[in-house]
């Protein structure tokens, strides 16, 4: 299913979306497009909502590249026209919020479906796009067309993009004299919403070059901000000359129109001024960001190439990791080589969000000769990053498992713990391979990959250490078995979950591992997890933990009114028993509940 496929593979950075640049585009649209063209309603559901949260991710600020395949690949989708109706309409849907009328004429093609839904939705879809060219297309349907149902729809359109030709609002040289009057009209209403008042370009305004020079800098800048928004390429030239100007506001709205406006013939303006400090030089980085246009990212490339100052490298490798351009990745490979610390801090953190697994190998190479440790932590990262990007199916962690099969001894120590943070059935493989066959150095570092684990798959294997008598190794297995059999205890059974949490308590020798096991037993939530719980209420070294894990199980609403009758007696004992405040007052509060 496409939202399965599209959250599988993404790395949860701080819980966003934003993590999904590892998997190809192309990929999660062609799985999210099977879905949508399904018999099976839910499937379609499923692929509608993982597109769009997709499209809403690749229109965010600084995402032009993203944004762009996304578009390009729904356009070349609706082109080929073997699309059914969930889909076509769906993906006018989409394209109509994120396109910027580069394909309008498209859209408007639509208007000619066979199906109602999607000729209405390739209207408004017209009627939201805040660029000149989607007003031309609608207009140019209405003058073509004879149904009266189908006119009235395009008519409605027009009037609510407050076309010039249906609603008698200002254009751009009404704007102009609003400006020059210093009418302050024209700033709190007429500007923002530009887009949507005209479908002129500022190339239509006679003298506007002059005129425009003349206007005060408040006014140019905002004036210049709204073409930018629209995408009025006309206005580049006089963006341009902004640039050049003594005024810190015209400057800045200039190089911030460039970022949305601009073509190839603007990177040099743009990279020339990307060390520049304070505002300036960050208005600059992020129009080289938002630059879009064929062949952008190749542009930057030979620019990085070209320079010899090692400050504007970094500048530019900061510039490709934003832009999330896989064309870059191996510029980002050969800053792992650079004596220049900073090139090499932006290199390796720039591989950890869009590097891909052939990335690995210089990682590795770079990890054994880096001398700072925060660099070799970063590497370490970096490395486990790019391979939790994969799926198990796409063979994740396979590219580090072969890096340390070709390492010798020394170095495969120091390496085998990471595959604990990667995790995975043929990782999980190699590792007990070398656990069971290795040398003594090879076997410790496997045992700390079975530590560092990320599931309960290695559970059976620590349990056996953490229970072995004797085993000086059995204390730090009884921690980390505590730790993973209550990391993902969601799936299994109640039976399941007792039995885990017991055994976990059978290996925690020390209180400090007992209080650890029941302030995490909140995963493991079911009514006999609770009974085993609360025995520790009353044992003065568990107490405090034991009425913790009373109301974190208790916080469930379903759990705790399905079970009222058992479990507010120990609530009672949590008011009167716990030292810790908040703990008191959730018990209250869940007392309270009705």
């Amino acid at each position: 299913m496409f939202l399965g496929a599209l959250f599988l593979c993404a790395p949860f950075f701080g819980a966003t979306i934003y993590a999904q640049d590892a998997t190809p585009v192309a990929e999660l649209f062609k799985a999210g497009l099977a879905d949508m063209q399904s018999d099976d309603a839910g499937r379609i559901e499923n692929g509608r909502l993982g597109w769009q949260t997709l499209c809403f991710e690749a229109g965010a600020p600084g995402r032009e590249q993203r944004k762009a395949e996304v578009i390009r690949l729904m356009a070349d989708a609706l082109e080929k026209g073997d699309l059914n109706v969930s889909a076509r309409f769906w993906l006018i849907r989409q394209l109509g919020r994120l396109d910027n009328g580069d394909n309008a004429a498209l859209i408007g093609k639509f208007f000619a479906d066979a199906d109602r839904s999607v000729r209405d939705e390739a209207v408004w879809s017209l009627a939201n796009i805040p660029n000149i060219q989607a007003g031309k297309v609608l207009e140019e349907l209405a003058a073509k067309e004879t149904d009266a149902d189908k006119t009235l729809a395009l008519q409605n359109a027009l009037k609510y993009r407050a076309s010039r030709k249906e609603v008698d609002l200002p254009q751009l040289d009404d704007i102009f004299k609003s400006l020059e009057s210093d009418d302050s009209t024209a700033c709190q209403y007429m500007l923002p919403n530009l887009p949507w008042l005209v479908d002129v370009s500022i190339a239509d305004v006679p003298n506007y070059q002059t005129r425009f020079s003349k206007l005060k800098p408040q006014a140019q800048a905002l004036l210049m901000d709204a073409l930018a928004a629209r995408r009025d390429r006309s206005a580049l030239p006089l963006a341009v000359e902004m640039t050049k100007n003594g005024d810190a506001q015209i400057r800045l709205a200039g190089f911030r129109a460039i970022g949305l406006l601009g073509d190839a013939s603007m990177v040099p303006l743009l990279t020339a001024k990307i060390r520049e400090g304070g505002d300036l030089g960050e208005t600059v980085r992020n129009s080289l960001v938002r630059l879009n246009f064929d062949g952008a990212d190749k542009m930057l490339l030979e620019a990085y190439e070209k320079t010899d100052d090692n400050g504007a490298k970094a500048d530019l490798l900061n510039v490709f990791n934003r832009r999330k351009g896989a064309v870059a990745v191996p510029a980002f490979e050969s800053g792992l080589k650079s004596a220049d610390e900073t090139i090499r801090g932006v290199s390796i953190g720039s591989l950890a969000e869009v590097g891909q697994q052939a990335s690995i190998p210089a990682l590795v190479d770079r990890y054994f000769v880096e001398e700072k440790k925060e660099f070799r932590d970063a590497i370490e990262k970096a490395i486990v990053q790019i391979e939790s990007r994969y799926s198990e199916e796409d063979g994740r962690g396979k590219m580090l498992c072969e890096e340390i099969a070709q390492c010798d001894e020394t170095r495969q120590v120091q390496l085998i713990p990471l595959l604990g943070r990667i995790g995975g059935t043929e990782v999980r493989q190699f590792v007990l391979d070398q656990y069971r066959a290795g040398k003594p150095a090879v076997k410790e570092a496997t045992f700390r990959a079975l530590c560092n684990w990320t599931d309960a798959s290695v559970a059976d294997e620590l349990y056996k250490v953490a229970s072995a008598s004797g085993d000086p190794k059995a204390p730090t297995a009884a921690r980390s078995y505590i730790r993973i059999v209550t990391l993902d205890a969601h799936g299994r059974s109640a039976k399941d979950k007792l039995a885990y949490v017991e055994k976990a308590m059978s290996v925690a020798k020390s209180v400090d591992d007992r209080r650890f096991l029941l302030t995490r037993l909140d995963p493991s939530r079911c009514i006999e997890v609770f009974r085993f719980a609360v025995k520790y209420v009353d044992d003065p070294e568990l107490e405090q933990a034991a009425c913790r894990a009373v109301v974190d199980m208790a916080n469930d609403t379903g759990f705790h009114m399905s079970n009222r009758a058992e479990i507010e007696p120990w609530l009672d004992k949590v008011i009167e028993k716990s030292k810790d405040n908040n703990h008191v007052e959730r018990a209250k509060r869940y007392k309270a509940r009705r």
